[in-house]
């Protein structure tokens, strides 16, 4: 019988946030190590990125680094590559140049050490195609790990989809509203609806940003584990979400927009929860318009027109809801990336 190879994922405190661990680890690999330990393929534990010792590096086959930049995180990659381990260093955001919206901070030094990091790894992984042309200047072999959903572990039944009464919209956001020319329009838009609509709360997950307090009824609602989040978010019933994130509006923020992957996608298509979402690149590529969500410019009008539409409209509502949900199981499964992840951690390179 084949030895299940052990994977050491390296913790880290948040990028975005001094008081967390990494959110973003969490939700970009907690789904897919998830899956593969369910299924037999890997064995895999979490550990603090200064907590890590040489002696329990001898434990494992290979480490995972996700965005990490301290000079702690070198140390550690130092230490396993000389142990001859397989080390992984993966992105899903580009961080080495961070739009103007984010409260993260990287000075000079450790934009040095990310460079370094994703030089000394065995191997670079990356959440899609944007993303591995950009790093692919700074080395040669770069592997795309897609984003996906593990729908064993959390299923989402059409039979279970409900709506609350009184009606909720659901809105999740961390490091910053990702919005530059729109974000003042957008929470005029979102205020103006809940004036018309004194029935609908807004319940918002993440980070706390200043115009909060201007938003009538909304239900500030933290944060949770990952999974924990999903679930709780799943049995809800929301009526719809909105997804803002800026688009060709926002020309210097657009790149790094794009190197983001349609997470909210896959979780909320996969959950049963119909989107609004903006018509950027990201969400271009991952939502039909009309069938599977619906995609809007960053512009007033038809940001209302949107969330009006949905209000109004069960129907489709119910049909987004479907839709999506059959899309993201077809496409956004965990098999492919697994299998892929599997021959990395082995060191069998994928073609």
């Amino acid at each position: 019988m084949p030895k299940i190879p052990r994977l050491l994922v390296v913790q880290r405190i948040s990028l975005s946030h001094d008081r967390l661990m990494s959110r973003s680890i969490a939700a970009r690999f907690g789904p897919l190590l998830g899956y593969m330990a369910h299924n037999g393929m890997l064995e895999w534990e979490e550990i603090v990125e200064d907590e890590v010792t040489v002696g329990q590096l001898r434990r494992f086959d290979a480490v995972l680094f996700n965005k990490h930049s301290s000079n702690r995180a070198t140390d550690v990659m130092r230490m396993a590559n000389d142990l001859g381990l397989r080390t992984i260093y993966d992105m899903d955001d580009w961080i080495i140049d961070l739009p103007m919206y984010s409260v993260t901070d990287l000075n000079d030094d450790l934009l040095a050490n990310i460079t370094w990091l994703i030089r000394q790894a065995s191997i670079a992984t990356v959440s899609n195609e944007t993303l591995q042309n950009k790093l692919r200047r700074i080395r040669a072999s770069v592997v795309v790990i897609p984003n996906g959903f593990d729908h064993q572990s959390l299923p989402s039944a059409p039979s279970t989809w409900h709506e609350s009464q009184p009606p909720k919209i659901l809105f999740s956001n961390t490091d910053g509203i990702k919005l530059v020319q729109f974000r003042k329009e957008f929470f005029k838009v979102i205020v103006e609806f809940l004036e018309r609509h004194p029935d609908v709360s807004l319940e918002f997950w993440g980070d706390g940003f200043p115009e909060m307090s201007r938003i009538p009824r909304l239900v500030s609602k933290g944060f949770m584990e990952n999974s924990a989040y999903k679930a709780a978010i799943r049995d809800a019933g929301y009526m719809f979400s909105i997804v803002p994130l800026g688009g060709r509006e926002d020309p210097e923020e657009l790149f790094f927009n794009s190197c983001k992957s349609c997470i909210k996608y896959i979780d909320y298509g996969s959950l049963g929860i119909p989107g609004i979402y903006s018509r950027s690149p990201v969400y271009e590529e991952a939502v039909t318009d009309g069938k599977t969500g619906l995609l809007v410019n960053n512009a007033a009008e038809e940001w209302a027109g949107a969330m009006e539409r949905l209000y109004q409209d069960q129907q489709l509502r119910n049909a987004l809801r479907a839709a999506a949900h059959a899309d993201t199981h077809e496409r956004f499964g965990l098999a492919a990336p697994a299998r892929t992840f599997l021959e990395l951690i082995t060191g069998e390179s994928p073609a």
